[in-house]
């Protein structure tokens, strides 16, 4: 019989597919064009993890019960996700010198199977 997971294993193995994924997604970089690249798209899909390790932590961590309180935390959750994903690319992009092309790459593949993951499970 199908036990059903645990929100937390759910995050978990939701955080461990970004990773492998954009992990394999640097590779792919490294194998086609070069270390520079790949270490860009790494770093994108990191952001990615990141973020979304920041946004489930958080989330575990409320104990709020009401519906409102919930919804109203995820919408600001989300926003403050958004202006950590910006801080993090201006850093990725002036301080670590990474390029944009896979940087991007990296943290939309991330980023895809994060909110697919949402639409499995």
């Amino acid at each position: 019989m199908n036990q059903a997971r645990s929100p937390k294993e759910i995050a978990f193995l939701i955080l461990l597919a970004q990773t492998l994924t954009g992990s394999l997604v640097a590779i792919l970089f490294f194998y086609f064009s070069d270390f520079e690249s790949a270490r860009s798209s790494f770093i994108g899909s990191t952001i990615a993890v990141l973020t979304s390790l920041h946004l489930l932590s958080v989330l575990f961590n409320k104990r709020e019960k009401k519906p409102k309180s919930i919804v109203n935390t995820l919408y600001l959750l989300e926003a403050f996700k958004f202006v950590l994903t910006a801080l993090f690319f201006i850093t990725a992009i002036i301080l670590l010198k990474a390029i944009f092309f896979p940087l991007i790459i990296g943290y939309s593949v991330a980023i895809f199977i994060y909110w697919l993951s949402l639409l499995i499970t």
